[in-house]
Formats: structure tokens, C-alpha cells, sequence
């Protein structure tokens, strides 16, 4: 939060205003974005991120929720997925724990690193980053594929019931 007395600074750019350390720490997320240029209060003045607004992809409600457009007029070359491959890469997929160079030792996160998501899903447009977009898809994809499994074996152990009913009375009518 800002001094009242304090002129409120203005970024031309996230780039210019942010150090190293405080751009690694948005992998993930970010408090520094603001498409709308809503004032806030960070540790160096007032940010605003001029630019963002534009993009068509992005929507952020003033409430604090960001959405992504998903809608399929606004997309091209879409393709179906192999659901049963995505619960494969998941199962191989390192996963850590671990925390950002600058935060406080007592801050854990989970999850893999951004180079083995992009190397076994192949999505997004860096190595350096998990998008949210993809992330979602892949865990909805997972979800999929392991509903499937569960209906498939629902249903083999449906039949196998009905096998050993089906063997209990041919035994019984034996006797």
C-alpha cells in the first residue's frame, strides 16, 4: 500500500520496472499484471501495464478474476488430443517442490518445471513458462482419460459379476 503522500509511479513498461528476480518470480503468476490499467499498489508505487489491455486472448474482470477467451470462433487448426497420451506424459512428468530464488525459505510451491511440460506436452510458447490455458487443458485432458478407464472397468467388473452369479447357479443347480 502507498503513503498518501506518495506520487503514485506509472510503468511504460513490466520489463523496465520489474528487477530480474522480480520477473523470474512471476512464472506462475504475476501481481504486476493489469490489462484494465487499474491502479495498483506495489512495492514500488502505483503500476499500471499499458499494452495488455489490448489483448483479445484476455480478459481480467476488475474483481480479480482473469479469464481466457475459449471460445471456437476465435480459434484455428483445432485438433482432437489423445487423452490416454496426456495421462501417460502426466505419469512421467517430474514433479517438485520447491521455491522461488527470492522468496522466503519457509514458501513451498509444487509442480514440474516449465521445460519438461513443454518437452512432454509440446504446447505454449516457451519452455520458461506454463501457461494457465495449457495447464487446464492438460489436467481436463487427464480427467478424461481417467474417467475412461474407470467406466472401462465398471464395466468389466459388471460382466465379471455376472459371470460368477451365472457360475454360482449352474453350480447350485448341480448339487
Amino acid at each position: 500500500m502507498k503513503d498518501n503522500d506518495q506520487k503514485p509511479t506509472i510503468a511504460n513498461s513490466l520489463i523496465e520496472e520489474l528487477s530480474d528476480d522480480e520477473l523470474a518470480s512471476c512464472v506462475g503468476g504475476c501481481g504486476y499484471i493489469n490489462p484494465g490499467e487499474q491502479e495498483i499498489y506495489g512495492n514500488k508505487g502505483t503500476l499500471k501495464a499499458p499494452g495488455l489491455q489490448e489483448n483479445k486472448n484476455l480478459y481480467y474482470d476488475p474483481n480479480g478474476s482473469i479469464r481466457f477467451w475459449s471460445d471456437r470462433n476465435v480459434k484455428e487448426e483445432v485438433a482432437e488430443v489423445d487423452v490416454h497420451a496426456i495421462l501417460k506424459g502426466i505419469a512421467n512428468l517430474p514433479i517438485a517442490t520447491w521455491k522461488y530464488k527470492n522468496q522466503d525459505e519457509t514458501i513451498r510451491h509444487i509442480g514440474p518445471m516449465a521445460q519438461d511440460f513443454a518437452a512432454t506436452f509440446n504446447v505454449g510458447e516457451s519452455d520458461r513458462f506454463i501457461e494457465v490455458v495449457d495447464a487446464n487443458g492438460v489436467a481436463l485432458a487427464a480427467i478424461q482419460a481417467l474417467y475412461q478407464k474407470l467406466q472401462a472397468q465398471d464395466t468389466q467388473i459388471n460382466n465379471l459379476n455376472h459371470q460368477i452369479s451365472e457360475i454360482k447357479q449352474l453350480l447350485l443347480n448341480t448339487q
